[in-house]
């Protein structure tokens, strides 16, 4: 009964009488917003769709096209056209059998739920809040927007109103969720709304976005060829004719450019193309708030330096070790970060007091919800033990499982599990999946990779690799990371450099490793290889005396030092090298010996000796000063070598006419100098021999001051600066080392460039010293410098140079 009940109303539902004039009306109002979902957007993207269906259109802009039609039914509608793809078909006729009816009602169903699907962004779009998506802040100079004309403080932006900057302008918009819009000079944007969030559409020119905590959905920036997401945080974006550069303050920013998604955090940049690289510093100078914003860094550095006070014990065996998966290739650990937390929190609440900018970002809404999401990870910390190990391990060809596991307090197991679900909840997103017992807590982002990390614990604990990791722990551990070069380089796509040099060295581990061995807090790299040493992982030598490094100033801007194998011997492995590389390469060589005569490289190379040094001192008009220090065995051959290159350079000059170099001579202090000029260049370069070494520098008075700092003892290595960043685990004998007096070189840029910002940022920055030790089997990197340090030292001296080229 009750079928036939429902088959008789649909009886009645058909034969209703339905007003013409209303069912016009209706049928106009949804053709009208079928037809002009895609609205001014239409206009921009039209030209583009005979490309995409050709497939010409590529980069970004496909990227932002195929973005738009999946919220435009007009322009899908427009490449169906253009394929080809839409076609009238004749309807059946309907049965008045209730199994065709049901048929007909499912089709009709499938149909519609698969429009929704098609349609669920134009539906997003009209599900917008209504009202204006932004007003305007404030304003200086001549800002308009169109349609329209000259807007003023406290005017309404439409949706999708476009947004124009004069040159020598500047306006602060304010979005409707409570983000603000710092909008440069020459710039053009419109914004858009969704009920997923609103949209920044970046036609040209700068913006800095400080984004409100958004309540559901993303903020996101748009331009030709790069998409910026954010759920609060503060961020810069440039458009241009080059491409985009997205640039992060503070926060995360998710970003899509072409062939990549990158996840920045504070002090990175993304540049759709590699040669617009600067500095975050650079990319918010224009901004009246620069300052706010260097601020800002600073108080974050300062935070930093503070975390990196709290040092835990150094672990001697892990609990968690005998733990390890089944092919596990990635090995992490580190302290219980609990005190690491805490001590940021005191910092941050220091720098609120100290740093009227940080005071107002330190009570946002952002800052609000991240000390809430802080005060569950400090609660989560405080019931696991004294180390946190993450892993990687191949379940199967392209499965890759990444867990995190701990030992759980006891009695805290229940506790735990909720305190892990509330963090979760909170940080949002696709929320990880976990598996807490009484003795064990694993994480890992789904629910079939905790079971198959539960099912596999434990079977990768007698591998080779265990044991090299079980010999870090016996040397005292900090923060350590392990890499299993095997596995990591055959699932490497590409030859990128870095892949095909540790193929062709025979790396078999990498470790990377942060301790504090003498209470002073040392990072450490470490390469271990397939037996002894061979091919290019060999040229470094095992040990260096240090002699040349003894004529570097100590006030050096930039320095380094090398000890290698004899260069005979790595010209022999070079030239073998190449030759894979390059067949053709024996035979460049042989012609260009013709001009030198036979054997000129391997006799060059022969004569001189395992060592050498260089340095950079200053800047002048003419440009840098430098000297190098080479160890040398046989000068007359050096000085043979030297004179038929001068030769060969002159070999085509037609009688009469000026020769191209020339070499001069002179004598000094009892040494015998020599200068070379070559006549297309505006300096020259000056050689003599001391004491077994060749020197050569920009200029004589130059190499005169690197012998004085020999003979007198004030080389840079004994100095007290190089003396306070020398890591203990350096050795006493080291291979190699590399040396940036930061504050020396930021000086300079800064006095050409002053700002007071970033002069008490630079007054505060140390040098940094890496120092390489070779063994047989291995190679040993160790500096004192935080990675964090260097990312800032980078920014402030890419930032400066920048402002004063411009």
């Amino acid at each position: 009964m009750a079928q036939d009940r429902l088959d008789d109303a649909l009886q009645e539902m058909t034969r209703e009488a339905v007003n013409p004039a209303t069912l016009d009306a209706a049928r106009a109002r949804v053709w009208e917003k079928l037809t002009n979902a895609g609205g001014a957007g239409c206009a921009e993207f039209r030209p583009d769709l005979l490309s995409y269906v050709s497939g010409t259109l590529t980069g970004g802009r496909r990227l932002l096209l195929e973005d738009h039609i999946s919220r435009c039914a007009a322009c899908r509608v427009a490449i169906a056209d253009m394929k080809g793809e839409r076609r009238v078909i004749a309807m059946p006729q309907r049965s008045s059998s209730r199994w065709r009816r049901w048929t007909t009602l499912a089709a009709a169903a499938a149909v519609a739920g698969f429009a929704l699907y098609l349609g669920r962004d134009t539906i997003d779009t009209w599900m917008a809040p209504s009202g204006p998506r932004a007003t305007v802040a404030s304003i200086s100079g001549g800002v308009y927007g169109l349609p329209g004309g000259a807007l003023q403080a406290g005017a309404s932006i439409g949706d999708k109103q476009l947004v124009r900057t004069s040159p020598g302008a500047h306006v602060v918009l304010r979005l409707a969720d409570g983000s603000t819009v710092d909008v440069n000079e020459r710039t053009e944007l419109f914004v858009t709304a969704a009920w997923s969030g609103q949209a920044i559409h970046l036609q040209r020119g700068d913006v800095i976005v400080q984004a409100a905590k958004q309540r559901r959905g993303h903020l996101r920036v748009l331009t030709r060829d790069s998409i910026a997401s954010v759920k609060g945080t503060v961020f810069a974006v440039s458009a241009g004719m080059g491409g985009s550069v997205v640039s992060v303050v503070e926060g995360s920013v998710q970003v899509n450019q072409p062939g990549r998604e990158l996840l920045l955090s504070p002090g990175d940049q993304a540049a759709s193309n590699p040669g617009l690289t600067t500095s975050v510093a650079d990319a918010v100078a224009w901004s009246p708030d620069a300052d706010e914003y260097l601020q800002l860094l600073a108080s974050f550095t300062k935070i930093g330096d503070r975390i990196a006070t709290v040092s835990s014990p150094l672990r001697t065996s892990s609990a968690l070790l005998p733990y390890l998966a089944a092919g596990a290739f990635v090995y992490g650990a580190v302290p219980n970060l609990g005190g690491n937390i805490s001590e940021g929190v005191l910092a941050a609440e220091q720098q609120a007091a100290e740093n009227a900018a940080f005071r107002t970002w330190w009570t946002s809404d952002t800052a609000v919800e991240l000390r809430r999401i802080v005060d569950r990870v400090q609660s989560v910390t405080s019931m696991l033990g004294d180390e946190v190990v993450f892993s990687i391990a191949a379940a199967a060809p392209g499965d890759e499982v990444p867990m995190v596991i701990a030992r759980v307090q006891p009695g805290k197991r229940a506790a735990l599990a909720s305190d892990l679900a509330g963090l979760f909840a909170e940080a949002g997103g696709s929320s990880p999946s976990y598996s807490v017992s009484e003795e064990l807590m694993v994480i890992s982002d789904s629910s079939s990779h905790v079971a198959w990390a539960l099912n596999h614990l434990g079977q990768g604990a007698g591998s080779p690799f265990a044991a090299a990791i079980g010999d870090r722990y016996q040397r005292g551990a900090g923060w350590l990371v392990g890499i299993d070069a095997g596995p990591a380089i055959e699932m490497a796509s590409g030859d990128a450099p870095p892949v095909e040099f540790a193929r062709m060295a025979g790396l078999k581990y990498l470790f990377f490793e942060q301790r504090s061995p003498n209470g002073a807090e040392e990072n450490e790299v470490t390469a271990t290889f397939q037996g002894a040493r061979s091919g290019i992982g060999s040229w470094l030598a095992d040990a260096g005396s240090g002699g040349a490094a003894e004529f570097l100033p100590a006030d050096a801007l930039f320095a380094g030092y090398v000890s290698m194998r004899e260069p005979g011997q790595l010209f022999q492995e070079f030239t073998t090298l190449m030759t894979k590389q390059q067949p053709t390469f024996v035979a460049d060589l042989g012609q260009f010996e013709e001009k030198l005569g036979a054997g000129f490289a391997a006799n060059l190379t022969a004569a001189m000796g395992t060592e050498a040094a260089f340095a950079v001192q200053g800047v002048t008009v003419t440009g840098p000063t430098w000297v190098i220090a080479a160890l040398v065995n046989d000068a007359a051959v050096v000085e043979s070598s030297i004179g038929k290159l001068v030769d060969a350079c002159n070999a085509d000059v037609v009688p009469g006419d000026q020769t191209k170099c020339t070499v001069g001579q002179e004598t000094a202090g009892g040494l015998l100098w020599k200068t070379f000029k070559a006549a297309d260049l505006p300096f020259g370069v000056a050689w003599t021999f001391y004491g077994g070494y060749l020197v050569v520098a920009s200029d004589r008075g130059t190499g005169e001051r690197a012998i004085a700092t020999r003979s007198a003892g004030t080389a840079l290595i004994w100095s007290s600066s190089f003396q306070a960043q020398l890591p203990a685990s350096a050795g006493l004998h080291p291979s190699a080392f590399a040396w940036l007096n930061t504050k020396g070189a930021l000086d300079i840029f800064s006095a050409l460039s002053p700002n007071p910002a970033v002069t008490k940022l630079v007054a505060g920055r140390d040098p940094v010293l890496l120092v390489f030790d070779g063994k047989p089997e291995q190679i040993h990197l160790a500096s004192r410098t935080r990675l964090s340090s260097v990312v800032i030292d980078a920014m402030l001296l890419g930032g400066l140079s920048d402002s004063i080229r411009r």
